[in-house]
């Protein structure tokens, strides 16, 4: 157990003492919630710890009334938990959901019993590796668009991709729901520069069995904006059997895991040329629409 260190570093903290740690520093995001704010416990096991970032993932039980048990990375409000967790601590604490935000606060850590493998929500770790090498071909799998109809790499060939991965019973505002804001801001401005008809827009489902082209069609309906008349006309959003789903993931190292009503997963974004080649892969969702605009091929 370390719940008494934690404990007494907290205590450091709140007195205002010059503890390490005690916050994030100059850059640090702001914990401040506002009063709409949801409040969520969270109980689960540390998969892995981003100091960098301030950010832990966590395989967390299921959450009632918002989410499944699954894998996810959230940024943490005390700097001190990132820097003592370590990879299997059990978990508790409380997850806030605040508009366009999230975070865990009132983090507890303890390790599990000598012998015991810490369990919980999800098993497998959900950022291993960044994906492929620049210049990799799209692997030829098929997948099927929001009508239905079968697509493959080819069907893109002659423009631009950005292709990311989402679910759309995704709750949390910065995961799923972001990626698609932030593609929305791509097209935006990629629109006003005039190549509104050379780059495409792809998500793909990491929930092929709830994610039915039906499901996606309205999804993209309500989550995809500035497009005149057909919302589908530089988007598509694919889904397949849970093998062809799996190959894409694999493809760009992104490992989700489902059993019975869990979802372990992480985020990825890439760009690919019209020749159908990997450009350059952007990991979690720390990066910006600047950063994915230039990884685009000037035209």
């Amino acid at each position: 157990m370390i719940r008494k260190h934690i404990l007494s570093w907290s205590f450091l903290c709140a007195l205002g003492l010059a503890a390490p740690g005690c916050s994030g520093g100059a850059g640090a995001p702001a914990y401040e919630a506002s009063a709409t704010a949801r409040r969520y416990p969270l109980t689960g096991v540390v998969k892995g710890v981003d100091a960098g970032a301030r950010q832990l993932s966590v395989s967390h039980e299921a959450i009632p009334g918002l989410m499944d048990a699954m894998t996810m990375s959230f940024p943490v409000k005390e700097a001190w938990a990132v820097d003592v967790a370590r990879v299997g601590d059990r978990l508790t604490g409380t997850l806030v959901v605040d508009a366009g935000r999230s975070w865990i606060e009132g983090v507890s850590l303890s390790k599990p019993p000598a012998g015991e493998q810490a369990t919980g929500g999800a098993s497998s770790a959900t950022d291993a590796g960044i994906g492929p090498a620049p210049g990799t071909p799209l692997p030829a799998t098929p997948l099927r668009d929001q009508a239905g109809r079968v697509v493959t790499a080819r069907d893109f060939a002659g423009r631009d991709v950005i292709v990311t991965f989402i679910y759309t019973r995704c709750p949390l505002p910065d995961f799923c729901p972001l990626m698609m804001t932030r593609l929305n801001e791509a097209a935006a401005r990629l629109r006003k520069a005039g190549r509104r008809d050379d780059v495409q827009m792809v998500a793909i489902s990491i929930d092929p069995t709830r994610d039915t082209p039906e499901v996606l069609a309205e999804y993209g309906r309500q989550h995809i904006t500035g497009e005149e008349g057909d919302p589908f006309r530089r988007w598509s959003l694919l889904t397949g059997t849970p093998d062809q789903v799996r190959t894409w993931a694999q493809f760009f190292t992104l490992t989700y895991e489902k059993e019975r009503n869990e979802i372990a997963h992480g985020l990825r974004t890439a760009v690919v040329d019209r020749e159908g080649r990997v450009v350059g892969v952007l990991r979690g969702n720390q990066w910006t629409t600047n950063e994915l605009m230039a990884l685009l091929p000037a035209r």
